[in-house]
């Protein structure tokens, strides 16, 4: 029997609604596993312990916004175990199913009747006079920024040994194709095709007109590195929003490709040039 792992945002569903309608659309057909903290729900789920919910899955539901899929992603990752989302957040770029079809798609998982299409991820080293302190994976970005009421930071990226630029700004975001839909877009970075193997290199807020968004290779990485003079907690550097750390002058943060990737379940034949146009016109931004 597959086992189907559940991953719902509790401000999100409120009451649990979608996932109690997700559990009776299953309907006993699979091994429905969440974990302890959702133990509210009732029957019809089995609970674990949170560092097992993944363990031996054939599939995780995440219900929720992108921020939900996110999340699991960092999780699943690990387990290598294929993520569907079902779109209760706004825009969703990374959600493939919507509320009303929710019975559709668990036909579709349990006849095994969908695709997985494998995202890269990025690996993020913070290096601390050249040792390394901590490490973050993510599917959409890695952002160094200005902690509240800081001042503006003095960075400095680079490929490789090379400098790219030297800027002041309230910090940079390095995006995947696939997080380049996310903060970057709103930032003013392009929307690349997921399918390419890129980092984006979007400055938020620069304070010189000649900084602009770069797309480079993956195959390269990219550094970030926070001049010095500033103060101990003035930066910070964070992983899809998920996880986080204040950075020192000096600190650099290393991006390059993950040794993980996300799969994200695909059930439909829409595209994402479907998506983007689709999610575009929701928000007024296409025609």
């Amino acid at each position: 029997m597959k086992t189907i792992a559940l991953v719902p945002n509790t401000a999100r569903d409120t009451g649990y609604r979608y996932t109690k309608e997700l559990i009776a659309a299953i309907g006993g057909r699979a091994a429905v596993r969440m974990a302890k903290q959702h133990s509210v729900v009732g029957g019809g789920a089995e609970y674990v312990e949170e560092q097992e919910l993944f363990l031996h899955a054939d599939v995780a539901v995440a219900l929720g916004g992108d921020g939900t899929i996110l999340a699991a992603a960092g999780e699943v990752s690990r387990y290598h175990v294929p993520v569907l989302g079902i779109n209760l957040g706004h825009l969703g770029f990374l959600a493939e199913v919507e509320p009303p079809y929710m019975q559709y798609a668990a036909e579709r998982l349990l006849a095994d009747e969908f695709t997985v299409e494998e995202r890269f991820m990025l690996r993020a080293d913070v290096l601390r006079g050249g040792e390394r302190v901590r490490t973050f994976h993510a599917l959409n970005d890695i952002v160094v920024s200005r902690a509240s009421f800081s001042h503006l930071l003095g960075l400095r990226t680079l490929v490789g040994a090379h400098l790219l630029d030297s800027f002041v700004a309230d910090g940079v975001i390095l995006s995947t194709p696939t997080g380049s839909t996310a903060y970057s877009l709103s930032a003013g970075g392009p929307i690349l095709d997921p399918s390419l193997e890129a980092i984006l290199v979007t400055p938020v807020c620069p304070h010189t007109m000649h900084t602009r968004p770069m797309v480079l290779p993956l195959s390269g990485g990219v550094a970030v590195e926070l001049e010095d003079g500033h103060d101990e907690g003035e930066a910070f550097v964070s992983a899809d929003g998920q996880q986080g750390m204040r950075l020192h002058a000096g600190d650099k943060v290393c991006a390059a490709r993950s040794e993980y990737t996300t799969k994200l379940v695909k059930i439909s034949d829409k595209t994402f040039y479907d998506t983007i146009r689709q999610k575009l016109n929701e928000r007024g931004l296409g025609k």
